[in-house]
């Protein structure tokens, strides 16, 4: 458990392979909205990390997980912080190692925005960002759940979200609590509940704010974005009118749904492709052998 700001706490789950020393590389893994380090896709990649000999950092983002009850403030798809504190704690653990940050979902968003902002201000170590489906223009996310054929996904995520504040709240009682009642749509969550909790004029103000878009032809660390044109949360559009930077790679992918990416057959030893693939990525980059499964 690390401390942050405000009196909050983040959890994390360390994992060292056998005869790992500093100046091997790590990797800090961010889970997606709704997750947690327990996550099963954090649990395989970072499974697959530790078999390329590469120290593995699973943070729960702030509130998740088990990191529930540590902290009274939530976390959104903008609070890079919260990562770099992550980041700045494995780096210090490890002084000397190349550190990726690998991120799913709203926490690949995290993970660019974080990479763009070490541009300005360097996170020690940080080698490279590896980021899967990032929501990385959260305004058109939030109008391409609302489409007919994407609604029962963004009424899951509003019975998920509501059951979770009720239990924070249960938790804190001395937190104003605030109605959600009018709540139908995630649009609407972020619009009475994330932005108002987290100083936002509105949900319009969190998503310029807090998307990491505008912000990728900053990054100047190696990098991959993976992505699928059949997202049901994530739409491919935005991905299109984006000049990344020639270091950060973008692998535009015709199916693979939202971390899906369920291959016919094996790749690297598996059928499930994303995994292989992040896991092939920093292998290379990092001169790693990488055994298949």
């Amino acid at each position: 458990m690390i401390e942050v700001d405000q009196g909050d706490r983040l959890c994390l789950l360390d994992s060292t392979p056998e005869g790992w020393t500093p100046g091997d590389p790590g990797a800090v893994l961010i889970h997606g909205l709704g997750g947690c380090a327990r996550a099963p896709y954090v649990v395989r990649v970072a499974s697959r990390l530790l078999r390329l000999g590469i120290r593995v950092v699973r943070m729960n983002l702030r509130g998740a997980g088990a990191g529930f009850g540590l902290a009274r403030g939530i976390y959104h798809a903008g609070r890079t912080e919260d990562v770099r504190w992550v980041a700045e704690w494995l780096a210090s653990a490890a002084p000397g190692s190349p550190l990726a940050v690998v991120g799913f979902s709203l926490g690949a968003n995290l993970a660019l925005k974080l990479a763009a902002e070490s541009a300005d201000r360097p996170v020690e170590g940080l080698d490279s960002v590896l980021a899967a489906n990032p929501p990385i223009d959260l305004a058109a996310c939030s109008q391409h759940i609302q489409r007919p054929e994407n609604r029962i996904y963004d009424r899951n995520f509003v019975r998920l979200l509501r059951a979770e504040v009720a239990r924070l709240e249960a938790h804190f009682p001395d937190l104003e609590p605030i109605n959600l009642t009018p709540v139908k749509t995630l649009l609407d969550f972020d619009e009475l509940y994330t932005a108002p909790r987290n100083g936002f004029a509105n949900a319009t103000d969190y998503y310029a704010q807090s998307s990491s878009g505008p912000l990728i032809p900053r990054i100047q660390i190696p990098g991959l974005v993976i992505h699928a044109e059949d997202d049901p949360f994530i739409p491919p559009d935005p991905f299109r009118h984006i000049v990344f930077p020639a270091t950060l790679a973008l692998e535009l992918n015709q199916s693979g749904g939202h971390l899906g990416y369920f291959s016919r057959t094996r790749w690297g030893g598996n059928r499930r492709w994303l995994d292989a693939r992040l896991a092939a990525w920093l292998a290379a980059r990092w001169g790693r052998p990488n055994p298949p499964g």
